[in-house]
């Protein structure tokens, strides 16, 4: 209980450090910082718990704007649907899935990706959203296990975003996945 007590003290604080920087700094560079700091801190506890115990259940949870806009197949509902075009990373992230024995979800808000996590009970997730929607996502969830990774915006937030397929199979290597 103690650890989640003084585990909980030290995201609050991370968060309100986090919503404080987004309210009164205008320096792009210095408001990005607590987040970073918030990421790499959650990041570094989550896989502190995993270095010795190998988790079973892996889940990937990635935002619908990673999926190519103009793209007529629906994947929030079922990620399947993709046909592997190459327009987006999404058939990448179906690789991963079969390689390594994922579930994987496209949300398209965070009840949805709340909804999943209560069905799947994933031991991990690795999530990738824009800033805001990681930071606040791993907060809400907390004690859950989620290792958070940034997506890129490319033009615009929310539409054809992209994400880092190395980034991932990094994490999924270091939790002992095997393809």
């Amino acid at each position: 209980m103690t650890n989640f007590l003084s585990g909980k003290l030290i995201y609050n604080f991370f968060y309100l450090a986090y919503i404080l920087n987004e309210k009164f700094i205008n320096d792009q560079s210095k408001r990005n910082y607590m987040a970073d700091k918030f990421l790499e801190y959650n990041n570094k506890r989550v896989r502190k718990k995993f270095e010795r115990i190998k988790p079973k259940n892996i889940a990937i949870l990635l935002p619908h704007c990673i999926q190519n806009y103009d793209c007529p197949f629906k994947i929030t509902s079922d990620v399947e649907n993709c046909k592997k075009c190459g327009k987006c990373k999404i058939g990448k992230i179906l690789e991963l899935k079969e390689k390594y024995s994922l579930e994987v979800k496209v949300a398209t808000g965070g009840t949805l990706a709340r909804l999943f996590i209560k069905e799947k009970k994933p031991d991990i997730i690795i999530a990738v959203a824009c800033k805001r929607d990681l930071i606040s996502g791993i907060y809400d969830t907390f004690p859950m296990n989620v290792y958070g990774v940034y997506n890129k915006i490319i033009h615009s937030p929310c539409i054809n975003t992209d994400l880092s397929i190395e980034e991932i199979e990094k994490v999924l290597l270091f939790l002992g996945k095997k393809n």
